[in-house]
C-alpha cells in the first residue's frame, strides 16, 4: 500500500507464500491473502515480470488447492494489464499453460483461465488479428466453435509482420481446424496459413509450431479428394517451409522428424534419470532403514543386558539381605542361649 520501490526487492519475493495462502481454510487469511498477492503484483517492476513474477504463477498452477489456482490465473490477468510487452513477449510460454486450467474440475478455476487467456492475448501488437482475439480465445474453450474462429481469420488481411507471440495465438486453433472433416474448412485453414506464413519475421519465430502444423497441411495435400484444396494446401505448405527457412516441404519434414526424435530422446533421457534417481533415493532410504533397524536391534539387546545385570544384581542384593537375616537368626539365638 505504500507503493515504495524501495520495498520491492523484499515484498516481491513473498508472492509465493501470498499465493499459497490463498487456499487457507480460514475465509479472512484468504483475502488478506488475495490483497497481499494483488498488492505484490502492482508494486512489481515490468522487467520482474519474466524472471520472477510469472514462473510464480506457473508453479502455483500445480497446487491441488483450486483457490490458489485461480488467485494466480487472476494475478496473472492483473499482471498482462500493467505489463503488457513482457507478457506479449512470453505468450508462445503462457498460452499452453492457461488453455490446460480451462479444462479444470472446477468452474472457478475454468472462469478465471478464460479470462486471464482473454488478457494475455489481448497484449499482443498486431493489429491485424486484434479483432479476432475474442473468437479465437473463445474457440479454445469451445472447439466446436473452430470454424467461427477461422472464418474470423479468413476476414484478415494480413499486413503487419507475425511473429512469435501472434503464431502462438492463431496455430493451435489453425492446427485444430486442419484435423476438421469438412474439406472446405480445411481450406479456409490452408488460405490462412499460407497468409500469415508470408509475412513471418524469422523462422526462429514459426519453428515451435512448424510440427503443429506441417504435418497437418502434408496430409491435407495427400488425402483431400478436391484437387483445388489439395492445391491450397501445398501452396500454404510452400509458404510455411519457406517461412522455416527450408528448401522444400521434404527439408521441412526431415529437420521436424529430427528436431521431434531429438525431443524424444531428450525426454527418455529424463525420465531414466528420474527414475535413476528415484531408484538411488530408495536405496539409501533402504539404508538408512536397515541402519535404524540395526540400531533399533543392538539399543534392545543393550536393553536387555541392562535389565538383567539389574535383576541379577537386585537377586544378589536380596540374597545378601537373606544371608545377613538368618545371621542376625543365628547370632541373637547363640546371645540367648549364653543368658540361660
Amino acid at each position: 500500500e505504500l507503493g515504495s520501490r524501495a520495498i520491492e526487492p523484499f515484498v516481491v519475493p513473498l508472492l509465493a507464500a501470498a499465493l499459497d495462502e490463498s487456499g487457507s481454510s480460514s475465509s479472512s487469511v484468504r483475502e488478506a491473502a488475495e490483497d497481499a498477492s494483488t498488492a505484490i503484483v502492482s508494486l512489481a517492476h515490468p522487467l520482474a515480470v519474466s524472471g520472477v513474477i510469472v514462473p510464480v504463477l506457473f508453479e502455483a498452477l500445480h497446487s491441488p488447492e483450486w483457490r490458489v489456482k485461480a488467485a494466480s490465473l487472476d494475478r496473472l490477468a492483473q499482471v498482462a494489464a500493467r505489463a503488457p510487452v513482457q507478457i506479449s513477449r512470453l505468450l508462445p510460454k503462457i498460452i499452453s499453460t492457461v488453455t490446460d486450467q480451462i479444462w479444470d474440475t472446477k468452474p472457478q478455476v475454468t472462469k478465471s483461465a478464460l479470462a486471464a487467456l482473454l488478457a494475455v492475448c489481448n497484449t499482443n501488437e498486431n493489429p491485424d488479428i486484434k479483432p479476432a482475439i475474442p473468437a479465437v480465445v473463445n474457440a479454445i474453450s469451445k472447439p466446436a466453435d473452430t470454424y467461427k474462429a477461422v472464418e474470423e481469420l479468413m476476414a484478415t488481411t494480413f499486413v503487419a509482420t507475425v511473429d512469435a507471440s501472434t503464431l502462438s495465438i492463431l496455430c493451435p486453433i489453425l492446427s485444430r481446424g486442419l484435423k476438421e472433416k469438412n474439406a472446405v474448412r480445411k481450406r479456409s485453414c490452408c488460405v490462412v496459413i499460407e497468409n500469415m506464413s508470408r509475412l513471418v519475421d524469422s523462422p526462429n519465430a514459426v519453428a515451435p509450431f512448424g510440427p503443429l502444423l506441417v504435418p497437418e497441411l502434408k496430409k491435407v495435400v495427400e488425402n483431400v479428394q478436391f484437387e483445388d484444396i489439395r492445391d491450397v494446401a501445398l501452396s500454404a505448405l510452400q509458404a510455411l517451409t519457406k517461412a522455416l527457412g527450408h528448401a522444400d516441404v521434404e527439408a521441412a519434414m526431415s529437420a521436424i522428424m529430427r528436431e521431434e526424435a531429438e525431443k524424444a530422446e531428450a525426454e527418455q533421457r529424463r525420465i531414466e534419470e528420474a527414475l535413476n534417481e528415484e531408484k538411488q533415493a530408495d536405496e539409501e532410504r533402504q539404508k538408512r532403514e536397515e541402519e535404524e533397524r540395526k540400531q533399533f536391534r543392538e539399543a534392545m539387546e543393550a536393553q536387555r543386558l541392562l535389565d538383567k545385570m539389574a535383576l541379577e544384581e537386585e537377586e544378589a542384593k536380596k540374597e545378601k539381605e537373606m544371608l545377613k537375616k538368618e545371621a542376625a537368626k543365628l547370632s541373637t539365638k547363640g546371645i540367648g542361649e549364653k543368658c540361660q
